[in-house]
């Protein structure tokens, strides 16, 4: 868990009010990676299942965003190979 002091060059406690985001090593198909959520994305007050449900939603919006790059991919090149047979 990360903590701030939103008044700068305060003290920084472990309370709430002061509650930044957390880093969550996490394994994920075989793989160990770390998470990183800010305040406004994972709450101070969370339990353990809300921790994965949130991590189970991040790593499937990766896997969409990796998907739509390999599409794009694959247009670009269809188009590539369009133009060097129309050459």
């Amino acid at each position: 868990i990360q903590f701030k002091n939103p008044q700068i060059g305060q003290p920084t406690r472990a309370v709430e009010e002061h509650y930044n985001g957390r880093r969550i090593v996490a394994d994920v198909n075989g793989e160990e990676r770390m998470f990183r959520f800010k305040k406004d994305e994972m709450p101070f007050a969370i339990d353990e299942d809300e921790m994965v449900e949130l991590i189970k939603q991040r790593v499937l919006e990766e896997e969409k965003e990796k998907e739509v790059e390999m599409k794009e991919t694959v247009e670009e090149e269809k188009k590539e190979k369009e133009v060097e047979e129309e050459n």
